[in-house]
């Protein structure tokens, strides 16, 4: 046998929220205080996750989301956190390649999903040209941001994560994302 090449089927991530949650949880139990906290996961939790996370500890008062594309479970979760108080306002700023996805008539249809979901609750949609991946938390406790390189839907890969409570970082990347992204600047 000289040369030889075995194919396997790919596994498929199942998406569970209460698995990727007690994942997070197995690293820490509390939100972040004066400290800036790292983490680098292998596909086991994405950016939900953190939401699910956080809202378990506190009230989101407000959300800003910056990510590529919004999948479909991922905005269930969100919807339920409203539903349940957890959550008040939301602001999507997402990739216009989530758009096109949808205007080509691609099968997984976020965008629909999320122009169905947003206005029920009140939350705003921005389609940019945007690639980047910030969460930022208004909060009972304090103001927390997130900066990632996992988008907001169901497929995490190895992901890096920045967890920390900022005021002064949450207001920069705020101004940044409503006043430039949103305005055209």
């Amino acid at each position: 046998m000289e040369n030889e090449i075995i194919k396997l089927n790919k596994k498929r991530y199942r998406f569970h929220i209460i698995a990727e949650k007690a994942k997070i949880e197995t690293l820490d139990k509390e939100l972040p205080t004066n400290e800036v906290r790292k983490y680098v996961s292998n596909g086991g939790f994405s950016s939900i996750g953190f939401v699910k996370f956080i809202a378990d500890r506190t009230k989101i008062d407000s959300l800003i989301v910056s990510t590529l594309r919004v999948g479909r479970k991922h905005l269930q979760v969100l919807d339920v956190l409203k539903e349940q108080g957890r959550l008040g306002n939301v602001i999507f700023i997402v990739g216009s390649v989530m758009k096109n996805d949808s205007d080509l008539g691609k099968s997984y249809k976020y965008y629909d999903d999320l122009f169905a979901v947003s206005p029920k609750n009140g939350w705003q949609v921005i389609v940019k040209n945007n690639h980047s991946k910030i969460l930022l938390f208004d909060t009972d406790k304090g103001k927390f941001v997130i900066e990632t390189s996992s988008n907001l839907n169901e497929n995490p890969n190895c992901e890096q994560f920045s967890f920390e409570k900022n005021e002064e970082l949450y207001e920069f990347y705020k101004k940044y994302f409503l006043e430039g992204v949103a305005n055209g600047k």
